[in-house]
Formats: structure tokens, sequence, C-alpha cells
């Protein structure tokens, strides 16, 4: 029991650190960076969902961005439509993701492998379809029109005056410092374990006494609401949309999870970082070459793969676990 406790507490910590650190950090950057921040929190959240789905569980999702497509419309309509805080709306967006996750479950207790992700896949592609078939309800390739809204007084007269993409920062961090501490925790309980078991054996976990389906279940469930939540805050910066949730937005978050280490909430916060600021980077050490537009385009694209394979084949288990085992030589 002290031992839980302990690594409760240090979870905790760990967690109010990555608040302290963030928040100061968008505290001295310019609206651009600070915006680019909020959207790596926002990313973080949603690439934690794949850790603990595919690298905790070993369940393969290609649909992680449709789950935060689900997230996002489930909190522009509870903001639109009842009038209610975006607060409200984030908790329904949890809520209705959750939900969606149930029903993919029931269907990954059955399937596995590329049979799992090609039925995730069919749900990204499935969205837009749908967003244009009821048009009247979530604004076709338009989408619906959202955003965090203005900064509470209070938060105004402790900081002074606070610019709309310090505001999505400011919004954003301490959700996402649930859910870094949500997923630690999880990471570090029987349940936690558990997911590992039937990841590396299945049909050793369940000689162990482990009900596979169930937790199958049950993991898509937090990871779905894991990425409704991502989803919601992702759409609050302005539009909650096709154009916002692209089938590309599922194999970001993969690829985010795979760079920095598919198995560690360091390397989802890494690899949410280098999927953000990658394009930014690429342009920066391309600018004295004069590239043209297009070639600059589809540049970030090019050198992202290329890195994914390097990865996949030299480096398995990302950027985090290369850096865990230079500190232990």
């Amino acid at each position: 029991m002290f031992k839980y406790k302990r690594t409760g507490i240090r979870n905790l910590a760990i967690a109010l650190i990555f608040t302290v650190a963030i928040i100061a950090l968008g505290a001295i950057l310019d609206p651009y960076n600070q915006g680019q921040l909020a959207v790596v929190s926002m990313l973080f959240i949603g690439v934690l969902s794949v850790t603990l789905l595919t690298g905790t569980s070993g369940q393969i999702s290609l649909g992680q961005g449709a789950l935060m497509a689900v997230g996002g419309y489930a909190s522009a309509l509870t903001i639109l439509n009842l009038g209610l805080s975006i607060w409200f709306a984030l908790v329904m967006a949890i809520i209705v993701s959750a939900l969606a996750g149930l029903l993919l479950g029931f269907a990954a207790a059955r399937l596995t492998g590329p049979y799992l992700a090609g039925t995730t896949l069919v749900l990204a592609l499935a969205l837009p379809s749908l967003a244009i078939r009821f048009e009247s309800v979530l604004g076709g390739d338009v989408g619906l029109n959202v955003d965090f809204g203005n900064p509470p007084a209070w938060l105004v007269s402790a900081f002074g005056e606070i610019g709309y993409e310090q505001w999505q920062l400011y919004a954003t961090v301490p959700l996402t410092c649930l859910a870094l501490l949500a997923t630690a925790n999880i990471l570090s309980s029987r349940t936690g374990r558990m997911w590992r078991a039937i990841r590396d054996h299945e049909s050793a976990a369940s000689l162990m006494g482990i009900n596979v389906s169930n937790n199958k279940i049950f993991t898509f469930v937090v990871s779905s609401g894991f990425a409704g939540l991502s989803g919601a805050l992702y759409g609050l910066r302005g539009i909650v949309g096709p154009s916002v949730y692209p089938i590309s937005l599922s194999l970001l978050l993969l690829t985010g999870a795979i760079l920095g280490g598919l198995r560690s909430i360091a390397g989802a916060l890494i690899g949410s970082a280098l999927v953000v600021f990658l394009p930014d980077l690429i342009e920066w050490a391309t600018r004295p070459l004069a590239l043209s537009e297009q070639i600059g385009n589809y540049l970030p694209g090019l050198i992202g793969g290329v890195l994914l394979h390097l990865t996949v084949i030299l480096n398995p288990g990302g950027i985090a676990h290369a850096l865990h085992r230079h500190k232990n030589k």
C-alpha cells in the first residue's frame, strides 16, 4: 500500500512540474509559439491515447483521429445547441467518445492485428461522409464555429492582459496535466500490468485469470475518452469540421507515438512536440536554400516519413527509449 501511495505522489509531482514548466515557457514565448505549444499539449493527450491503446495493450488503431472528431463534434454541439460552457462541453466530449470507444471495443475483443486496424480505419474514412450527410446538424464541409472564448476576469487580473493564443495554452495545460496524471497512474497500477500482459501474450494472460475481452473493451473506452478530450480541445481553436480531423490526423498521432516512444509517457510528449515543431524546423533549416513552394510543402511529410522508417528499423523503442538507454550506460 505504501508503495502505491508513493508512486501516486511521484506521478502527481511529475504532472505538476510539467504544468508549471509549460505555463512558464508559454509566458516568455511570442503568440505564434504559444499557439504551437497549445497544440502540442492538445495532441499530447491524443498521443497518450495511442500509448495506452497500442503501446500498453497492443491493439492497433488507425481511427484515433476519428475519435478526436467525435469529441470535437460532441463539444461543439453542446456549446452551440445547449449553450453550456466549454468545461461542460469537454466533459460531454469525453463521455460521448468513451461510448464510441465502447462500441469499437466490442469489435476489438474479436479482432486483432490488421483486421482491427482496418476496422478503425473505416471509421476514420466514414466520418467526413457523415458530416456532409447530416449537414444541418454537423455543418457539412464548412463545419461548426467554436472557440475558447475570452479568459475569465480573475485570470486577467492575476496575469494581466492575456492574448488568445496564451489563453488557449492556459486552458489546455491543466487538462493535459490531468491526462498525464491519469495515464501515469494507470500504467503503474494493476490495470496497466494486466494490459501489458495481454499485449505480450494473450493466451498466457488468460491462463493467469485475466479477462482478455473485457480488458480490451475497457482499454478502448479509456483511450477513446482521451482522444475525445484531445479532439474537443483541438476543435476549440476555431472550427470543428472534416478539414480539422482528416485521416492524416490518425497517422500523425501514431507517428508521434512511434517517434517518441510507443510505450513511454515521455515518448508521447517528445513525439507530440516533434510532429508540431518539425515543419517549422525544416522551414528554418531550408530557408537559405530558397526551395520552391511545392517542394517546401511536401518536405515535412517526406522527412517525417524517413524518420519514421529509420525509427522502426534502427530504434523501435523511439527517442525516449534511446535516451533512457544512453543514460543507463
